[in-house]
């Protein structure tokens, strides 16, 4: 049987108390994908590129906090469990192509436009780098979106089910997931944002745990992956 230190679910759950609060500020800043006018230009470009270097950020320590969240109630995990987080893994690893995309680009493509017809011609390109069919950022999204769907409630009915950790977490994270499910535009704009506090939820629960309950933790954690 592998122990693992206490100090990595310690770690973990700093990295995804966090991220879970950098995504969500981002989220409620975050800019449309293309700028409106040539007069938005000036703010535009900046915000993106900064807004997305923040989630590059955060999502990478997200994804190096996820693991230990997972190993941490692993006693209690099903094998569609461990697949959910195989999902989510994909989905925020592959998301992060799109703050890479802004982050290089962007103060590439939009420098030096004066006019609205090259706005319109650059923020044409812009789309169709990220969604028009035959070009990656297309494919992605249409594996992405189906993925997640599944993903998302699968890990909070995995955690619910595997009573290592509070369940409160795992039922939030289920309401919100219906919520978001609603074709709404306030669902996505105020809902899909605070669905990222369920990881700083479940980073401060990793963080703050008591020695007591973390002892036994670190020594039962990797019995399924053994």
């Amino acid at each position: 049987m592998i122990s693992v230190p206490n100090a990595y679910f310690r770690f973990s759950g700093w990295m995804l108390l966090l991220s879970g609060l950098i995504i969500t500020v981002v989220q409620f800043i975050h800019l449309e994908d293309v700028p409106a006018s040539v007069a938005e230009l000036s703010y535009f470009v900046p915000t993106a590129v900064w807004t997305h270097v923040a989630l590059f950020i955060a999502v990478t320590m997200l994804l190096m906090g996820l693991p230990g969240l997972y190993l941490r109630q692993s006693k209690g995990l099903r094998w569609w469990g461990w697949l959910s987080f195989v999902m989510i893994f994909i989905v925020f690893m592959f998301d992060t192509t799109h703050a890479v995309l802004q982050i290089y680009q962007y103060p590439v493509l939009f420098d030096n436009i004066t006019t609205e017809e090259q706005l319109k011609a650059t923020s044409d390109l812009v789309m169709k780098i990220q969604m028009s069919e035959g070009w990656p950022g297309y494919y992605m999204m249409k594996l992405l979106f189906p993925v997640m769907l599944i993903a998302l409630p699968l890990m909070g009915i995995a955690m619910l089910r595997a009573r290592i950790l509070s369940k409160w977490p795992a039922i939030v994270h289920i309401l919100l997931f219906a919520l978001l499910i609603v074709p709404t535009e306030s669902m996505m704009k105020f809902v899909f944002p605070l669905s990222f506090l369920i990881y700083t939820w479940y980073g401060w629960i990793l963080a703050f745990e008591s020695g007591a309950a973390a002892k036994p933790a670190a020594q039962e954690a990797v019995t399924t992956a053994v």
